[in-house]
């Protein structure tokens, strides 16, 4: 069953989020993810607005997990952690309809 990240990121610096978006690509390829969405939100509820909105779908919840702890993602998640500030980062399963 296909497993979804989704994360909410407040960029505060333009080249750290050009070098994440270079560097990421590459790193979800081994485990089969791929963005669905990221980009500026529109917010329709609430007060705080993140200035960017990721959802990755993953094969499966193991898929992602790997991905997340592996070392292709250390580096670009490094440079998130110094180029952002990241309000969470959430996996979650995909529905079985």
């Amino acid at each position: 069953m296909a497993a979804y990240a989704v994360a909410e990121i407040r960029w505060d610096e333009q080249q750290g989020l050009d070098r994440y978006l270079k560097m990421v690509q590459n790193a979800l390829t081994p485990f089969g993810g791929r963005y669905l969405a990221f980009g500026p939100a529109t917010v329709v509820e609430g007060k705080d607005a993140p200035t960017h909105v990721a959802l990755v779908e993953f094969p499966s919840m193991a898929d992602a997990k790997r991905f997340y702890e592996s070392d292709q993602y250390g580096l670009p998640r490094k440079i998130r952690a110094l180029s952002a500030k990241t309000g969470w980062v959430v996996f979650v399963d995909g529905l079985k309809i």
